[in-house]
């Protein structure tokens, strides 16, 4: 996935008004790409296109502290084995923002939902890359169907969630990311051909 987050000025206030509530939203490095969906003035982007992006690597470990946070993300219905780590959010040298993302893993963002918790928890990753020295940890993501089991580790346990919906969404679309009192996983990745996003949504179902 190659897609970034742009927060231009007239959108600046909305967008950390979302951030704050809980929300996030998909940006992907250089590895591949992807056209660019109009919006009206003052919505939020996910377009492509060149410029820097920060990547996380899975061996730099958690962004955050020791606790409930995501570490391993499992879907034997389609073969998916991959680390997770934190991205957040980062700047170019223009002042623009952008989401980071995941070197060699997948990517869970720091403003979403913990495993467990109530709330929307967002994990992203590539479907394809151009670096041969990383990895498309979502590379298969569009072979899970809707009763699906996605494990997700975190410290001592596994949480498992059902997957209920598996949709197409447009690149910048934000509602996929709305939160609610309910405890549910949000799996985004992009369509192969790269113009929009793949979208796999489930609901936690027991913790082991």
């Amino acid at each position: 996935m190659s897609h970034r987050l742009r927060v231009t000025p007239s959108a600046a206030v909305a967008t950390l008004l979302v951030l704050a509530a809980g929300a996030v939203a998909w940006v992907g490095s250089n590895s591949g790409g992807g056209g660019q969906a109009p919006a009206p003035s003052g919505t939020v982007t996910i377009p492509s296109g060149a410029g820097p992006v920060v990547e996380v690597a899975a061996a730099d470990g958690p962004l955050l502290s020791q606790g409930n946070l995501p570490t391993r993300l499992v879907i034997p219905s389609a073969g998916v084995d991959t680390p997770i780590v934190e991205v957040g959010v980062s700047r170019d040298g223009a002042g623009h923002t952008f989401w980071e993302t995941a070197w060699r893993a997948a990517g869970h963002h720091l403003d979403s939902a913990r495993p467990g918790q109530p709330g929307n928890m967002v994990i992203t990753g590539h479907v394809s890359v151009a670096d041969r020295s990383n990895v498309a940890v979502f590379k298969s993501l569009d072979s899970v169907k809707a009763g699906d089991i996605v494990d997700v580790s975190a410290g001592d346990t596994v949480y498992h969630y059902r997957v209920s919906a598996v949709s197409v969404a447009p690149a910048n679309a934000v509602s996929i990311l709305k939160s609610g009192h309910q405890s549910t996983l949000t799996l985004i990745t992009c369509t192969r051909d790269l113009k929009n996003r793949l979208v796999v949504t489930g609901t936690l179902v027991s913790a082991l």
